[in-house]
């Protein structure tokens, strides 16, 4: 392969991309209750994984460029500088901050939370 990975093809996000659209197009249409609800956590939870594998390490990356700014180094030492008030001069950069840190984990947890009007407004997207 050219991008140097030792694997062949399909992709791991190939893979789960198959196995989620059978999840969604063979056992979904095909089955009613229990089960149906398990297909669709099942595909719901795979997708979740491929959107992490892609999205994952640039975003780690972000988050902790975004940490680095306001002079912290994880989330915890995040919580203390609020809860102290050592960062209340900068209530601002710390909005920004957290609001990104939410909108990378609504990109892929469901990113069609991120678009909804409900979502602009603050409020519930149900």
């Amino acid at each position: 392969m050219t991008d140097g990975s030792p694997h062949d093809i399909p992709t791991a996000a190939e893979l789960l991309d198959a196995v989620r659209e059978f999840l969604e197009s063979d056992v979904v249409a095909n089955t009613d209750g229990r089960l149906r609800f398990h297909a669709r956590v099942a595909a719901n939870v795979i997708g979740m994984v491929s959107r992490e594998m892609a999205l994952g390490p640039e975003q780690a990356d972000a988050h902790a460029q975004r940490l680095a700014g306001l002079g912290v180094t994880d989330d915890a030492a995040l919580a203390a500088a609020i809860r102290s008030g050592a960062l209340d001069d900068r209530l601002d950069e710390v909005c920004a901050a957290v609001r990104q840190s939410v909108v990378d984990k609504l990109a892929v947890a469901n990113p069609s939370y991120i678009d909804s009007p409900d979502a602009a407004s603050g409020g519930h997207p149900h």
